[in-house]
């Protein structure tokens, strides 16, 4: 049996200001998205453990990051999950579910940091959710933005990190 819990809070642009979070709830970054990407400082993490729990999308998108604005590193989705909603410990292995507006499904599995993203094509709005274990949590509003760590951030709209049931 699946147990079907909602996210009863949508992305609320306007909280998008200003730097994003560099809290991270599995480790930690000194520095912001802006500073880490234009190389004046140093990140915990590489590739796919860099930055857990930041909004990704704040240098993986075109134009974003200044010395390495390279196509392969533009991303339509990513995010982290975390074990919880404080986001005390990263969540690998969760299925993250995206359905666009054209009904195509990306399945993507969040890594040992609770890491995902993807680079394929997805026509907006779209809807989200995670599964661990057969149990799944699902947004209820649509979304106009693959950047879930801008919404899903201590500090952000949503209320807390994006949390595996």
């Amino acid at each position: 049996m699946t147990l079907m819990l909602l996210w009863a809070l949508a992305c609320d642009k306007s909280t998008e200001s200003g730097p994003p979070s560099t809290e991270t709830g599995g480790g930690t970054c000194d520095t912001t998205h802006e500073e880490c990407a234009a190389g004046v400082a140093d990140c915990e993490g590489e590739g796919g453990q860099m930055l857990p729990g930041s909004n990704c999308l704040a240098c993986h998108s075109e134009g974003a990051m200044p010395e390495e604005d390279e196509p392969e590193l533009w991303w339509t989705a990513g995010g982290t999950v975390f074990a919880d909603l404080d986001g005390s410990a990263a969540a690998d292995g969760v299925t993250v579910r995206i359905t666009d507006a054209e009904g195509a499904v990306v399945e993507l599995t969040s890594n040992d940091v609770g890491n995902f993203w993807t680079r394929e094509a997805l026509v907006f709005p779209i809807s989200a959710e995670v599964e661990k274990d057969g149990a799944v949590l699902a947004m209820v509003a649509t979304q106009m933005t693959g950047a879930c760590g801008s919404c899903h951030a201590c500090d952000g709209s949503a209320g807390g990190k994006l949390f595996a049931p």
